[in-house]
């Protein structure tokens, strides 16, 4: 009998033992599995299939645990959704699938979406404007940066002729008279008004623009010593245009783009501050007005 207690004693002793042993290599997996598996992190995704247009609000959007590999940094983070909310889908999104940041228009998607800073910007749009053009002057594309306050004054030398149309026969040849004579403030006006004739100069923005972007600069790297270099290329030189990235209003594209293509000059001024109200622009004439005013307060002034 105590033979037979003894002998079950040291099974339950091995028993015990055993199950210790498998307890201690469970855990040692699991930890050793845990190490080896890449950590997680939460980001955005769709509560449901999302289409190119619709703004996108609080209730669409989820969070989602994903690895953090390589794809991690091209989706937005959980804690960026103050940043998505009023944004607007520019690519199709699946329910359940994690957020691009190239798949919206919003403040989140900035850093990797030139056209994000229009979901803050109703009623503008980005406008390219080449510093390689022909007849713009202006400072070096170096010379910017985004958030730069920028004037752009067309100069226009001569008006494209007009086309030849049939007229009536004069005044004076058909014997007929101005029934009244213009009142002076009326005569002013039109005196005024006849001195727009080229060669003239026109704020187009008095206000100023803003620059978004400077595109076509060469690229900046880092070399072993951590210093930054500019690596340029012969291609980049002389095949990749440079050009400003500006806000300007939807109402204005037209006219940017008609003075670009017909204006004489187009110059671009650094401005510390715009002008509170429209320029009336400034012509040959008022130049000559202004230099005679000036030489008769030199020498005197007078007849």
């Amino acid at each position: 009998m105590l033979k037979r207690i003894m002998g079950a004693g040291i099974n339950m002793v091995v028993l015990a033992v055993s199950i210790g042993v498998f307890l201690l290599a469970f855990f040692l997996l699991n930890m050793m599995g845990a190490a080896q598996r890449p950590p997680t992190v939460k980001v955005l995704s769709a509560t449901r299939d999302l289409s190119i247009g619709e703004v996108i609000t609080a209730d669409m959007l989820a969070e989602k645990t994903v690895f953090q590999d390589d794809n991690a940094s091209h989706y937005i983070p959980a804690d960026k959704a103050d940043g998505v909310a009023g944004g607007i889908v520019a690519q199709p999104i699946f329910a359940g699938q994690p957020i691009f940041r190239t798949a919206i228009v919003a403040k989140a998607a900035e850093d990797t979406r030139l056209s994000a800073v229009l979901a803050q910007y109703p009623g503008y749009s980005l406008f390219p404007l080449p510093l390689d053009a022909n007849n713009l002057v202006s400072p070096e594309a170096a010379s910017f940066l985004p958030g730069d306050l920028v004037g752009v004054t067309v100069v226009i030398a001569s008006r494209p002729q007009a086309q030849s149309t049939p007229t009536a026969m004069p005044d004076m040849i058909v014997g007929l008279q101005p029934t009244s004579t213009p009142a002076p403030q009326d005569a002013t006006k039109a005196d005024a008004l006849s001195r727009t004739f080229p060669p003239l100069a026109k704020d187009i923005f008095p206000m100023g623009v803003r620059v978004v972007s400077i595109q076509g600069l060469p690229v900046k790297t880092t070399n072993e010593n951590g210093d930054s270099t500019s690596s340029s290329t012969t291609f980049n030189d002389f095949s990749q245009t440079r050009m400003l990235i500006l806000l300007i209003p939807n109402t204005a594209r037209e006219e940017l783009a008609l003075a670009l293509q017909q204006g004489d000059k187009l110059v671009i001024s650094l401005m510390a501050r715009g002008d509170e109200q429209p320029t009336a622009g400034f012509t040959y004439w008022d130049f000559e007005d202004l230099f005679k005013a000036d030489r008769e307060e030199v020498i005197g002034g007078g007849k």
